[in-house]
C-alpha cells in the first residue's frame, strides 16, 4: 500500500513538472504553467491534491453536474485551453521581469541560508535550500522538535534515493550541508534567514529581535507568514529595510511559486536579493503588497467563506467538493480543509478577527469542527471520516451543520444548482482580485492568476480567476 501511495504522489508531481521529496528543483525556464501546478489553502499543494484523488479514487468521484449548463459549469474547449496556456506562459515571464522589481541586480549572493523553525514548513524550506546547494542551518530552540525535523528531512531524502530520484552520494552531500542547532549564535555568518515559526505576531517579533542580535549587518530577514503584517515584524527587527515576506506554500520544496511581500521600509536592494533567492530556490517570485493574506490567502478567504455558508444552509460538504472538482479544482475545499487541519485554520481566523469584524455565522462550520476536535486527517474526523489513507462521508456532519444553522437562525435551502455553487465560491475570487488590483497590492491581473493556478489549484484550463472574468459576464459583480 505504501509503495502505491508513493508512486501515485510521484506521478502527480511529475505531471505538474515538479519533483517530489528530495528531487532536483524545477527549471523555471522549462516550467510550463499550463500543466497546472500547485497548492490549495495555505497548506495544500496542487500536486498533492491530484495524488490524493488518485490514491483515494475508490471512495468518491465527482458526479456529473446537474441542472442546465451555464457559464459557471460549461467545460472548456480546445481553443480556450490553448488560449489559457499561452496566457499563463506569458504571465510567468511578466511576473519574473516586470517593472515592479528593482532594475539593479542583487548586491549580495546568499550562499548560507538559515531556517528558523523545524516544523513541516521549515523542513520544506530547508530542503529547497539544500537542493539549491546552500549551506543550510535549521534552527529550533526545542531540541526534540529539531531532531524530528532533521529526521523528517533525512527520511525524505532517503525516500528519494529509494525511488531512484536521488543518488546516495547526492543525499549524503545534501545532509552534509545541513547544520541543525538550538543556538542563535550559529547565525553569525548567515546571508539570509527565513523564519517559519508559529503564525503569531508576538512570536515572530521575538524572532526578529533575536535575528537582529545575532546576524551580521548584511543578512536578509525573511518571514514565511501567510497572513501577518510584515511592517509590524519589521519594527522589531532593528533593520526594517532588510525585512520582507516570502510566503511559501506547503510542501515548500515542491511548490514552484512564492509570494514576495514588500514592506513599507523594504529596500530595493532587499527586493532584488529576494527575487534572486526565490529563483535560486527554484520558485517563481510574484511581488505583492503588504496586506492581510497578501494575494492568495486574502482571495481564498472569500472562497472558504461561501463554502461554510453553503453548509449552514444545508448543502452537503461532499456535494460542494464534487461540484468544485468537476469545475476543475483538483481537490474540493472541504477535503482541503481537512488536510490542512481545521484547528490551524481556526487559529488563522482568530488572528483575522483582531483586524476585521466577523459576524457570529462567519466561517462557523470550520470553527465548530475545530471546537469539536474534528481537525480532519490528523484526528480521523473533520468534514469526513478517515481511516489511514481512506476516507468516507460522515452522516453526523449534517447534524452539526443543522444545529449551528438553527442556533444562528439560518434557513435551510439545500436545493441549489451546481452552477450556483460554483458561482458562489468562484465569484469572490474574482471580486477580491479586482480589489487587490484597485488597491495596488497586485501588479497585474496575470500575477493573481499565476498565484491561483500555481499556488491554489485553480483549473489551469480556465486560465485563472481574472482570465476567466475577462471572458465572461462574471466580471460585472465587482463592487469596490
Amino acid at each position: 500500500m505504501a509503495s502505491a501511495f508513493t508512486a501515485a504522489y510521484a506521478e502527480a508531481c511529475h505531471a505538474c513538472h515538479v519533483g517530489p521529496e528530495g528531487t532536483d528543483l524545477p527549471n523555471l525556464d522549462n516550467l510550463n504553467t499550463s500543466q497546472g501546478p500547485i497548492d490549495s489553502t495555505h497548506f495544500m499543494p496542487y500536486a498533492l491534491q491530484i495524488f490524493v484523488g488518485q490514491y483515494n479514487n475508490n471512495s468518491m468521484k465527482p458526479a456529473p453536474m446537474n441542472h442546465t449548463s451555464s457559464l459557471w459549469n460549461t467545460p472548456t474547449d480546445t481553443p480556450e485551453r490553448e488560449a489559457a496556456a499561452t496566457y499563463l506562459q506569458q504571465a510567468r515571464q511578466s511576473a519574473l521581469t516586470g517593472e515592479e522589481w528593482p532594475s539593479e541586480a542583487a548586491d549580495h549572493a546568499d550562499h548560507t541560508v538559515a531556517v528558523i523553525g523545524a516544523g513541516t514548513m521549515g523542513c520544506g524550506i530547508a530542503m529547497s535550500a539544500l537542493a539549491a546547494g546552500c549551506v543550510t542551518r535549521l534552527i529550533d530552540v526545542n531540541a526534540q522538535a529539531l531532531q524530528r525535523g532533521v529526521d523528517r528531512i533525512r527520511a525524505s531524502l532517503d525516500s528519494a534515493v529509494q525511488r531512484g530520484k536521488l543518488t546516495p552520494e547526492a543525499r549524503d552531500e545534501r545532509l552534509g550541508r545541513l547544520q541543525p542547532s538550538t543556538d542563535w549564535h550559529c547565525l553569525s555568518d548567515a546571508d539570509a534567514v527565513i523564519e517559519a515559526v508559529f503564525e503569531n505576531m508576538a512570536i515572530k517579533q521575538q524572532v526578529m529581535a533575536q535575528l537582529h542580535a545575532h546576524c551580521p549587518a548584511h543578512t536578509l530577514f525573511v518571514s514565511n507568514t501567510s497572513t501577518l503584517d510584515i511592517d509590524a515584524m519589521a519594527t522589531a527587527s532593528g533593520r526594517p529595510a532588510q525585512v520582507l515576506g516570502m510566503h511559501f506554500l506547503t510542501p515548500a520544496h515542491i511548490t514552484p511559486l512564492v509570494e514576495v511581500v514588500k514592506g513599507q521600509a523594504t529596500s530595493a536592494a532587499s527586493l532584488s536579493r529576494a527575487r534572486a533567492l526565490a529563483v535560486q530556490l527554484g520558485k517563481l517570485p510574484v511581488l505583492t503588497g503588504n496586506a492581510w493574506g497578501f494575494i492568495g490567502n486574502r482571495m481564498f478567504e472569500g472562497y472558504l467563506r461561501e463554502v461554510d455558508a453553503l453548509q449552514l444552509q444545508g448543502v452537503a460538504a461532499a456535494r460542494i467538493d464534487q461540484v468544485l472538482e468537476q469545475f476543475g479544482f483538483a481537490l474540493g475545499p472541504c477535503r482541503t480543509l481537512d488536510m490542512a487541519g481545521t484547528d490551524l485554520v481556526s487559529q488563522v481566523l482568530s488572528e483575522r478577527a483582531k483586524l476585521f469584524e466577523q459576524a457570529p455565522a462567519y466561517r462557523r462550520i470550520t470553527r465548530r469542527l475545530a471546537e469539536l476536535g474534528r481537525f480532519g486527517h490528523k484526528s480521523g474526523r473533520g468534514h469526513y471520516l478517515y481511516e489511514g489513507k481512506q476516507w468516507r462521508t460522515d452522516p453526523d456532519l449534517v447534524r452539526v451543520c443543522a444545529e449551528e444553522a438553527a442556533r444562528l437562525g439560518i434557513a435551510q435551502q439545500a436545493d441549489v444548482s451546481d452552477a450556483d455553487i460554483v458561482q458562489r465560491c468562484v465569484q469572490p475570487l474574482i471580486d477580491e482580485g479586482k480589489r487587490l488590483l484597485a488597491e495596488g497590492l497586485a501588479s497585474r491581473a496575470s500575477d493573481i492568476d499565476l498565484v491561483w493556478v500555481l499556488g491554489y489549484g485553480f483549473p489551469p484550463d480556465r486560465g485563472g480567476p481574472m482570465f476567466m472574468a475577462t471572458n465572461s459576464v462574471c466580471a460585472t459583480s465587482f463592487n469596490p
